[in-house]
């Protein structure tokens, strides 16, 4: 008996899941909650686009909104969302900025002049004592992740007259042994040109460029003996071992691979004054 009580109490549990009405923010600049359905309500959060939410009640109360020249159309809807932001247990919000589609969020850095977005990318920021300058902004990337050929969203408040992303990549050395490597990132390496990216929508969305392996295995003229010297410096006697019979940066246990890509964003207000912010990508290498 008891076993057929907790395959009806599963079954129940089941069922109650598959009856949520669980759908994704497809707002592109994030989506207003209010404290009740209504556009003068006060304003308790905003939702980042991809944010997953549970729709628990249809208030039946029609709303026309027009976005970018475009008529949509939906009602407000009581949700809940169980993670972002923290301090949100309910609230409403317009269902026309809301799919059923599952759709990923996007990489969110924040600036005080502008938030820049960009899609698919998983990564967090860190503390780096490369870039020390409040303009700049770290982040690690996780493994099998890159920043290459990503679409770059940004959100702003003040008006400019020009807004440009350029981007540029760094390749050092590292040193591998059977799945582990020694990278030199604090050593000498080669630096590309900035170069602009492309805007495919005035103003506000770029695509990050891709790199061919030509330009992974870029690197400057240094010595063997330099590469040595400076793996026994930093590496240590093991790692030293490993190219002691070395005789050229062609051997097996060299490679050479891009270490970080930066991302310049340029903004010009309507005064003419130009404010320039980095985000500094650091790529895991030796794999």
């Amino acid at each position: 008996m008891k076993t057929y009580i907790n395959i009806i109490a599963i079954l129940i549990a089941f069922n109650f899941t598959q009856a949520q009405d669980i759908q994704y923010v497809s707002a592109e600049n994030g989506l207003v909650v209010r404290d009740n359905p209504s556009r003068g309500a006060k304003r308790i959060a905003k939702l980042d686009y991809g944010t997953q939410i549970e729709i628990t009640e249809y208030s039946q109360l029609k709303l026309d909104v027009v976005d970018n020249g475009e008529k949509i159309s939906g009602e407000w809807v009581k949700i809940k969302t169980s993670n972002t932001p923290k301090t949100l247990k309910s609230g409403y919000v317009f269902n026309g900025f809301l799919t059923k589609n599952e759709l990923k969020k996007r990489l969110k850095i924040n600036f005080d002049e502008f938030i820049i977005t960009i899609d698919s990318l998983k990564a967090y920021p860190i503390a780096s004592v490369n870039e020390t300058e409040k303009d700049t902004i770290s982040m690690g990337i996780e493994l099998g992740e890159t920043p290459e050929g990503k679409t770059i969203r940004i959100q702003h408040l003040q008006d400019y007259s020009k807004i440009q992303i350029f981007q540029k990549h760094e390749n050092s050395i590292t040193i591998m042994n059977e799945g582990s490597h020694c990278d030199l990132v604090n050593w000498k390496h080669y630096k590309s040109s900035w170069k602009p990216l492309k805007s495919i929508s005035k103003y506000r969305k770029f695509i990050t460029h891709s790199y061919t392996e030509k330009d992974w295995k870029n690197f400057i003229n240094v010595t063997i003996d330099d590469v040595k010297a400076e793996v026994k410096k930093s590496c240590g006697e093991d790692w030293s071992d490993l190219l002691k019979n070395a005789e050229s940066l062609k051997d097996f246990h060299i490679g050479v691979s891009i270490s970080k890509i930066y991302l310049r964003i340029v903004m010009t207000n309507l005064d003419g004054d130009k404010i320039e912010k980095i985000i500094a990508f650091e790529i895991p290498m030796g794999c």
